[in-house]
């Protein structure tokens, strides 16, 4: 099986064994190498030639510690040495000397039975590209055919400079064509009639050009990190998009639902976002609606990284059927209605899995955005190191 369907976190001997049982070759997709890349300036612009020439192409594996003959796998080479000292040198390499950054970059030691380690990197392919060396004196992009790396010419920098836009625009599609089908009834299961709905998409750049479905058993067994927004309880199912959890209200009716879709998309929709407990006031609870959203945030960005889904992570936050609602920050008579049935808050890039600080930071725009429409400059339930912390 090729290592792109296989999880990373798993990866073992065997799996290298399957390498070169199946005789796979070198290609776009794998690059083998039997030694360790040196510390000389020849070594260190090999090493950034090899991962740069995955992540601007079609992504891929580079396996060390890996012996070959016209570029078919013959047999392990296992290195020796610190494995975890000479990971820390490669990622300082690859984080150092490529610009821009490659997000997504796995590296990880395969420890070998006889003695020894292979070393993994899992390139991704890059929706930021192109990404140049710019180390030990070298300015170069390189790409990937069925012979290696090469450095590209002029007109295919242009294709490359031009796929980053072509990736946003088909997540835009793609978040207009789902709002619209909610909206009109068409949502993942039949929505409770309540006030106002949070919808909430969690967008990989993957997702939107050439690469494996996830594996939706394993998108089960890491269900709980999908709980839907603001449930106890959820009743999981695999569907013909992908892999739903959904959460019924007291009354039978969905409420509540997460849906991871085929190609790594994650939809989560919530209703019932509207108050209308101080008629004829409708109000949106700011404090509820951050909390519904970095109650589950952290983990469904969790899931995709247990499913392999490689980052950048486009989040969008989505308000429908708010009109004449007023933001719920303080006396209700001193806040501007809302003026539009849809609040489609501003994007946010995710561009590394992290923390959830890291995940309150970058998230914050979007809060600004929503108390905007109340009046204010930004939101004031961040404190000062940007952490969510409603008063």
């Amino acid at each position: 099986m090729a290592l792109s369907y296989l999880s990373f976190e798993d990866l073992s001997e065997r799996d290298l064994l399957d390498q070169i049982q199946a005789g796979v070759p070198e290609g776009v997709l794998v690059d083998y190498k039997r030694d360790l890349y040196g510390r000389a300036d020849t070594d260190v612009r090999e090493f950034l030639k090899d991962v740069s020439s995955f992540a601007n192409t079609s992504g891929g594996h580079l396996i060390i510690g890996m012996d070959e003959m016209a570029g078919i796998p013959t047999a392990l080479a296992p290195l020796s040495g610190n494995s975890d000292q000479e990971l820390q040198r490669l990622e300082n390499l690859a984080r150092d000397g490529l610009e821009p950054r490659v997000a997504g970059l796995r590296m990880k030691a395969v420890p070998i039975g006889a003695g020894g380690y292979a070393i993994v990197l899992r390139i991704p392919k890059s929706w930021n590209p192109p990404h140049r060396v710019a180390a030990r004196n070298t300015n170069r992009i390189y790409g990937r055919n069925s012979a290696g790396a090469y450095e590209y010419s002029v007109e295919e920098l242009r294709v490359v400079f031009n796929s980053a836009a072509s990736a946003f625009d088909r997540v835009r599609a793609f978040r207009a064509e789902r709002l619209a089908r909610i909206d009109s009834g068409e949502a993942i299961v039949p929505l409770a009639a309540n006030r106002g709905r949070l919808v909430l998409h969690l967008a990989p750049l993957s997702a939107f050009g050439v690469g494996n479905p996830i594996d939706l058993e394993r998108a089960q067994r890491v269900q709980e990190l999908l709980r839907p927004m603001a449930s106890m309880g959820y009743s999981p199912t695999i569907n013909f998009d992908g892999f739903s959890n959904v959460h019924h209200g007291r009354d039978g009716q969905c409420w509540s639902y997460t849906q991871i879709f085929r190609n790594g998309a994650i939809e989560a929709v919530k209703v019932r976002v509207v108050s209308d407990l101080q008629p004829p006031n409708l109000w949106i609870p700011t404090r509820d609606f951050g909390n519904w959203i970095f109650e589950v945030l952290p983990s469904y960005l969790t899931a995709l990284q247990r499913l392999d889904v490689a980052p950048p992570v486009v989040l969008m936050l989505t308000l429908q059927g708010v009109r004449g609602a007023r933001l719920g920050v303080s006396s209700l008579d001193n806040i501007p209605l809302v003026d539009r049935a849809v609040l489609e808050l501003p994007e946010i890039l995710i561009e590394q899995y992290g923390t959830e600080l890291d995940y309150h930071r970058a998230v914050r725009p979007a809060f600004d955005a929503l108390w905007n429409v109340g009046g204010y400059a930004r939101s004031n339930y961040f404190d000062a190191a940007g952490r969510w912390q409603p008063k």
